[in-house]
């Protein structure tokens, strides 16, 4: 499956934005997808934590919870693997790890 024929600029809209604001919102979301999915395109078969994939991209604007997001709908849209790999985090806690499909 292609990137391209994905949708990507999937925004819960939890507060109910609306307009020019809510098409904004779906464009950050489509551009933070697509710079993940990038990402795991350049380093296919190499496992990644969210936090690793936020550090490794250094992108200020983006925030974990954004990186999460792209994760978990890049992995619904079958474009990343999931993995049962575990690594430990800064705070000691197990983070999954996922992959390129």
């Amino acid at each position: 499956m292609s990137g391209s024929a994905v949708q990507l600029d999937i925004f819960y809209n939890t507060t109910h934005i609306t307009g020019d604001d809510l098409k904004i919102r779906r464009i950050k979301a489509d551009a933070q997808s697509r710079l993940i999915l990038a990402f795991f395109k350049m380093h296919p078969g190499e496992l990644f934590t969210p936090f690793e994939v936020l550090k490794e991209l250094n992108y200020d604007p983006m925030q974990i919870t954004s990186v999460r997001r792209s994760i978990t709908d890049l992995t619904q849209a079958s474009l990343l693997v999931k993995t049962n790999t575990m690594k430990q985090g800064s705070l000691g806690a197990p983070n999954h790890c996922w992959r390129l499909a």
